[in-house]
């Protein structure tokens, strides 16, 4: 049996669909009981992340576990809500015991975030979290995705007020991008497999830049002409407070595609071949305006 955390989200949703697919019994863990229900688990369990005792709980007796650090761009003291998140976890998997985990984190935490975060922005927080695990006593998969697709649609409708997307990443800037259905896939396949490896990146079908992306999100919600505009970093920091983002996570973001810009948050290994990912026309044909 595989608990999975973040069971109702993008990635923890995918994950339970392939392990149910595969004949695994799955314990899915959230916060919302009804929702639960809908994921078709043999198991429900419903625990807050914050919760060690809770998590511990739903970790005992597993025989492995996807886990993961939720982001909420409007938590205020992002940095330390997601230190209290990760060692919640951590010390549920110590105390359970759990042989085999699989960590959702990301391209990039391989690079320490530095003083605030300041190197890689919201990545530097997986890279603690990463640290934090390591230690276990448990075999440990870290799934690295590139940019998550469905991160454009946060800012779907200020596309629609505006019809144009606006941040500060290069143009230029070619970046792995993913469907979160396929980071559900490796994450999935990850636990799956006995001999995966310590680190497993998931690139998406292709390195594409953010204007690719944007167009080919335009017209699936009903946005044919919608463009890319690079503001300046001040400048994004600004709008995002504007928007209701606390000044710490602004600041994250801009610092995090500063990282992206620099090239510091990149792929290690080769593209496996004949992947089946979506590319970024195909996810966006599944989005409805």
């Amino acid at each position: 049996m595989i608990t999975v955390l973040g069971a109702t989200g993008n990635v923890g949703s995918q994950v339970v669909r392939e392990l149910t697919a595969a004949g695994t019994g799955v314990r899915a863990v959230g916060r919302d009981a009804g929702r639960l229900a809908t994921t078709g688990a043999g198991e429900t369990f419903v625990a807050d992340i914050n919760d060690a005792e809770a998590l511990r709980r739903a970790f005992d007796g597993a025989d492995a576990a996807f886990v993961l650090l939720p982001l909420d761009p409007f938590q205020p003291d992002y940095a330390a809500h997601q230190s209290r998140l990760g060692e919640a976890v951590a010390e549920a998997l110590r105390a359970a015991g759990t042989p085999r985990v699989v960590a959702l984190s990301s391209l990039g935490a391989e690079v320490p975030g530095g003083p605030d975060l300041a190197v890689t922005g919201y990545l530097g927080s997986l890279h603690e979290q990463e640290q934090r695990l390591a230690p276990l006593d448990t075999r440990l998969t870290a799934v690295r995705p590139g940019l998550f697709l469905e991160s454009f649609l946060i800012s779907a409708d200020a596309m629609r007020e505006h019809g144009a997307h606006a941040d500060s990443i290069d143009p230029d800037i070619a970046l792995p991008m993913v469907a979160t259905r396929d980071v559900g896939r490796a994450a999935a396949a990850a636990l799956l497999d006995p001999d995966a490896p310590a680190v497993v990146e998931v690139q998406g079908a292709a390195d594409r830049t953010v204007p690719d992306a944007v167009a080919a999100l335009g017209p699936a919600i009903g946005v044919p002409g919608l463009h890319y505009v690079r503001l300046g970093d001040d400048e994004m920091a600004a709008l995002l407070r504007e928007a209701g983002m606390p000044a710490d996570q602004a600041r994250l973001h801009v610092a995090m595609n500063r990282a992206f810009n620099e090239g510091r948050v990149r792929a290690h290994g080769p593209r496996p071949a004949g992947t089946d990912a979506l590319t970024v026309e195909e996810w966006a044909k599944g989005i409805g305006p």
